[in-house]
């Protein structure tokens, strides 16, 4: 399957936001008219003012960047500054199984720019091949930022909050955490139902 630029954009949405609201109709059909084939959206369960927008970019045209399309986006955001990322994919399959499923959760990882990242490359994989050990873990997979070489995000699908919550308490998943921990500035996780656009 080809390879992607999965583009996470994260907006501040007003109250009362519904996820048929024609400009963000507007917005996925301009995606759609970039050649997207896959897209995916949903509102945060615990922040209901946050909205995600997961758009997989055919990696051979990139995202689309015009003016029009970027201000749009922008105007979607009640503050005008949503946060975008691009994490590239080398198969389209790859984070698809966290975003079809009954919970998907996105988490990032931000670390220090003193850190050394390739010394800690193994501890960045391994914080997301050990979620194979839990239970209700479904799939998914993770990529660092192209736009941020300090951001790493987690497409991480769960059959339910609680079989997550009860994962969270393991040592297993405190292990790799804790050694990144002292080389990081921010990390957090977000958890919704996506909804899937196919083109």
């Amino acid at each position: 399957m080809p390879p992607i630029l999965s583009e996470i954009i994260k907006f501040k949405i007003a109250p009362g936001f519904e996820l048929d609201s024609p400009n963000f109709a507007q917005l996925r059909e301009s995606a759609v008219a970039n050649g997207v084939k896959e897209q995916y959206y949903g509102i945060c369960m615990d922040t209901p003012n946050t909205l995600f927008w997961v758009i997989q970019w055919l990696a051979d045209r990139g995202p689309l960047e015009s003016l029009e399309f970027r201000n749009a986006v922008k105007v979607l955001d009640v503050e005008g500054t949503p946060e975008s990322y691009y994490l590239p994919f080398g198969d389209d399959s790859l984070p698809r199984p966290a975003l079809t499923v009954p919970l998907c959760e996105l988490c990032f990882l931000h670390l220090r720019d003193s850190a050394d990242r390739e010394g800690l490359a193994y501890s960045l994989n391994k914080t997301f091949t050990d979620c194979y050990y839990a239970d209700g873990f479904i799939g998914g997979h993770w990529s660092t930022a192209s736009n941020d070489e300090n951001m790493n995000y987690y497409y991480l699908g769960w059959q339910s909050r609680d079989l997550h919550t009860a994962f969270s308490k393991t040592e297993l998943f405190a292990l790799e955490l804790g050694n990144l921990m002292p080389h990081m500035d921010g990390g957090g996780a977000y958890f919704m139902k996506m909804t899937q656009q196919l083109n």
